[in-house]
C-alpha cells in the first residue's frame, strides 16, 4: 500500500497501480450542506481550505508509514468562528469493490451489504478497531482501521455517493449547530493497514 497527500490535504491510498481509497474531511453546516477543504495556493498556511458560508477551516495532513500501513493525521483549525453541525474524517472505498465482503467492527460481524437497507448504518464503535475482508478483489487481503479515542462509524451511503464509508468523529453534537471558535484545532488520528490474511491476528 502507498500514499500521496494531495495539494488540499486529501490522502490517497493505493495498493499497487491500484486506488484503494481516499480520505478527506467533511465539514457539515446547517441544512446539512457539505464542505470539503481544496487547495488554496494564496494562502500557506493550511494545505487545504473549506469555505464555509461564515468563515473559513484549514486542513494540515500528516502521514507516517507503519507496519503494513499508515498513520493519518488530521488537523482542522478554524480561520475564523465558524457555525456547524457536524465534523467528520472520512475513508471512502470503492462500494462496488467491497459489497459482500465480511467485516468485523467492535462485537458486530457481518458482510457488507449488497443491497441498499432501511438503515444504512452497518456498524460503529467508540476506540473501534475494523477489519474488512479478506477481499478477492485484493488478493484476499484485510483493511483494518484503529481508531483510538474516536468514534468510527461504517455507513452504506450509496444514495449519495458510489462509496463505502468508514468515517471518524470526535462524539461531538450533530444538530442543532454550535460555535466552533476561532483557532480550535481538532485533531484525527487512525492508522490503517492492509495484510494479508495469514497476518490479521498479528
Amino acid at each position: 500500500m502507498t500514499a500521496r497527500i494531495q495539494g488540499g490535504g486529501e490522502v490517497h491510498l493505493s495498493c499497487g497501480k491500484r486506488k484503494l481509497a481516499f480520505v478527506v474531511p467533511e465539514i457539515f453546516t446547517p441544512g446539512w450542506a457539505k464542505n470539503t477543504p481544496r487547495l488554496n495556493r494564496k494562502d500557506r498556511r493550511t494545505q487545504g481550505q473549506a469555505a464555509l458560508p461564515d468563515g473559513t477551516v484549514g486542513l494540515k495532513s500528516a502521514v507516517t508509514a507503519v507496519r503494513d500501513g499508515f498513520r493519518i493525521h488530521m488537523t482542522l483549525t478554524p480561520l475564523s468562528a465558524v457555525q456547524v453541525i457536524h465534523i467528520r474524517v472520512v475513508v471512502n472505498l470503492a462500494y462496488g469493490k467491497w459489497a459482500g465482503v465480511p467485516f468485523s467492527l467492535g462485537s458486530t460481524k457481518a458482510v457488507i451489504p449488497r443491497v441498499p437497507e432501511t438503515n444504512n448504518k452497518i456498524g460503529e464503535g467508540d476506540s473501534a478497531v475494523l477489519d474488512l475482508g479478506p477481499n478477492p478483489a485484493f488478493e484476499g487481503r484485510i483493511l483494518r482501521m484503529k481508531a483510538p479515542r474516536l468514534h468510527l462509524d461504517l455507513q452504506d451511503n450509496r444514495q449519495w455517493t458510489p462509496y463505502l464509508h468508514a468515517f471518524v468523529t470526535r462524539n461531538e453534537p450533530s444538530d442543532p449547530a454550535w460555535v466552533w471558535k476561532k483557532g480550535v484545532k481538532k485533531d484525527y488520528r487512525f492508522t490503517l493497514s492492509f495484510r494479508d490474511e495469514k497476518e490479521r491476528k498479528t
